[in-house]
């Protein structure tokens, strides 16, 4: 009979394989809730009764964060819910994501990075629909919440004033409006990750590698977690101590560790050429803006800077009268956090001191301000080298970041530097926490204390970023796309052939995004294999595309009025439809209607489709290449 105690083994052979490792558990559960029992009341609570009571409080934490986040999300995406798909600059979100496509194979110029998230958001889409196209918005407010509650621990007066700031700020606001989500759920997870590095170096065994893992799941949804999280690994194993071979052999087990599992992104990224050209151009087309009137460095510090300018959309602080002011509040209430938490001799009487990431005696953490003095140091020093390097070639790191971009492997993925400031959002939003938490506590009353956080470490953020909310203040609505786009995906149906989408743009403003520039929906729209434009056209950048195949049709496309034999000259590219949007400047494209190996085979308000009569099959040669 198998036996049902923590003190013995229990005798069934199912149970004895797994006990070893169920009972290790268990004790890391007890002891670690012990702790945090310790930590919230001051003194050590006996028996089973005081520990079930703390694990209580730290599930009540962890479901308030959720909430918290939960609703934050759902106030962004309100108008977005059940109205069709939402579509962004950098989400161009069809019908017809595919699961397995090019870049997860790696037959895209070797362009694996974003695998993770590729294939996770297209799998969803299988199961969701155009549901998955607003889902991941919530999602991301969720997961952010708890991470960085998790980080900070503490009472709700610390928490709270966290989440807040993490969660609803410029930077969040400018990548929502971008459309770029594997990002933002990468933001979400990173205070997770960051807990596994600030307490793996003194653990043992597979333990001590578990950065490595969020290292690579954070690289796998976006490649520029390489650099990101990789600035926590090498702060969190420069400070603290004790110094030594294991605490060296920790950091370069997880470095090798990472790289290791980020081969496929890795070695691709250093045998191919890339799809889009990195060099000097890239810098001054995605460098970081400063402010019109404060300047580049008021305007980083403000969490702005994004490079791109417009079309759209209208910046929170064009909105908020003296955004200045409310910037000046912001690190003044950071700076009173990172000062008490560095400072703090330890918790005084009768304020719980949090449990944090690191007060767990299972990992050999000192205890108590120690460890939260070491917390406060690592994100102050991440949040500091996040800022300077969100800069990129401006300020006084400049030199610094040009040379590593032109001579440091993989670094070219940081082109837009602007993406550092994750560390800075992070080291905010947690000093901030820590602030008001200090201000609190001038309040006698525990219950004004919890509303005096929530009036000043809550309403802060709220007044800084307040359009973020109803869909970035209705500069983001569902959009649908219309019947023609079903009525040709049925009529190509699908098969080996290439459908060439027109116009030739990689973003563009359809009238069912009521002018918005999103990406261009042709790859996403039909079932068959499409080209589409890869030419950012962005200030007087036309492409940095380094596909010939690209070039050869910007060549064929502008001497399309001189031709009659379109379809004999892109039939060699695979391509057996045309397929024209009837959006932007498409009547410039009136030429296709006069091509003799071209049948009109759809027309309607949104969409023209033609079949191209001299398509034989992928890998023809061109019959008359003088005609171009």
């Amino acid at each position: 009979m198998c036996r049902d105690s923590l003190t013995e083994r229990p005798s069934c052979p199912f149970g004895a394989l797994r006990w070893p490792a169920l009972r290790a558990r268990l004790t890391v559960v007890v002891q670690a809730t012990t702790d945090y029992e310790v930590a919230l009341r001051g003194s050590r609570a006996p028996g089973s009764h005081g520990q079930a009571r703390a694990l209580a409080r730290h599930d009540r934490a962890a479901v308030e964060a959720a909430l918290v986040g939960l609703l934050v999300g759902l106030c962004v995406t309100a108008p977005l819910i059940g109205g069709g798909r939402t579509l962004l600059l950098d989400w161009g979100a069809g019908p017809h994501n595919r699961v397995v496509g090019q870049s997860l194979l790696g037959v895209n110029r070797g362009l694996t990075s974003g695998a993770l998230s590729t294939v996770g958001f297209a799998a969803i889409g299988r199961v969701l629909g155009p549901a998955r196209t607003w889902l991941a918005v919530p999602a991301v407010f969720v997961v952010g919440s708890l991470g960085v509650s998790r980080l900070i621990g503490g009472s709700r007066s610390a928490r709270l004033p966290a989440v807040a700031l993490y969660c609803v700020n410029p930077f969040v606001f400018n990548r929502l409006y971008a459309g770029h989500l594997a990002l933002l759920l990468g933001y979400g997870l990173l205070p997770f990750a960051v807990v596994s590095a600030l307490r793996a170096p003194k653990r043992r065994g597979a333990a001590g590698v578990a950065p490595a893992l969020w290292w690579a799941v954070l690289t796998a949804l976006s490649p520029h977690y390489a650099w990101i999280y990789g600035a926590v690994v090498l702060v969190s194993f420069v400070v603290g101590r004790p110094w030594g071979f294991r605490r060296a052999g920790w950091f370069l087990g997880a470095f090798a560790a990472f790289v290791v599992m980020s081969l496929y992104i890795l070695l691709p990224h250093s045998a191919t050429k890339p799809l889009a050209a990195v060099g000097s151009t890239s810098l001054d087309l995605y460098r970081t803006t400063g402010d019109p009137h404060y300047g580049l460095f008021v305007n980083v510090a403000g969490l702005y800077g994004f490079w791109r300018l417009g079309p759209g959309p209208q910046l929170p602080k064009a909105v908020v009268m003296g955004w200045p002011l409310l910037l000046l509040a912001i690190p003044v209430v950071v700076g009173v956090g990172a000062v008490t938490a560095l400072r703090r001799p330890g918790p005084e009487p009768g304020h719980s001191a949090g449990r944090g990431a690191l007060l767990r005696r299972d990992d050999g953490a000192a205890q108590g301000a120690p460890a939260r003095r070491r917390q406060a140091l690592v994100l102050l020093l991440v949040g500091t080298a996040g800022y300077f390097l969100a800069l990129g070639t401006q300020g006084p790191t400049g030199p610094l970041f040009r040379w590593a971009y032109f001579n440091v492997p993989f670094f070219q993925v940081m082109r837009e530097p602007q993406k550092f400031l994750v560390l800075s959002a992070l080291a905010y939003a947690v000093s901030s926490g820590w602030g008001v938490e200090r201000l609190a506590r001038s309040v006698a009353s525990a219950k004004r204390a919890t509303v005096a956080a929530g009036v000043a470490g809550v309403a802060l953020p709220l007044l800084y970023c307040p359009t973020i909310f109803w869909g970035l203040a209705g500069q983001v609505s569902p959009s649908t796309l219309p019947p023609s786009h079903h009525q040709v995906d049925s009529l190509m149906g699908n098969g080996q052939g290439r459908a060439l989408y027109l116009p030739r743009h990689l973003y563009m403003a359809y009238p069912f995004t009521d002018g918005r520039v999103v990406a261009n929906l042709g790859p996403t729209s039909f079932r068959r294999p499409v080209i589409s434009g890869d030419n950012v056209q962005v200030g007087r950048v036309e492409t940095q595309s380094t596909s010939p195949r690209s070039a050869y049709l910007a060549r064929l496309l502008a001497e399309g009025r001189h031709l009659r034999g379109f379809g004999a000259l892109v039939a060699p590219l695979g391509v057996k439809y045309v397929v024209l949007a009837k959006a932007v400047d498409w009547e410039t494209y009136s030429w296709l209607g006069h091509q003799a190996d071209l049948r009109l085979v759809h027309d309607s308000a949104s969409l023209e489709a033609w079949a191209n009569l001299a398509y034989g099959g992928v890998g023809q040669r061109v019959a008359h290449p003088e005609t171009v």
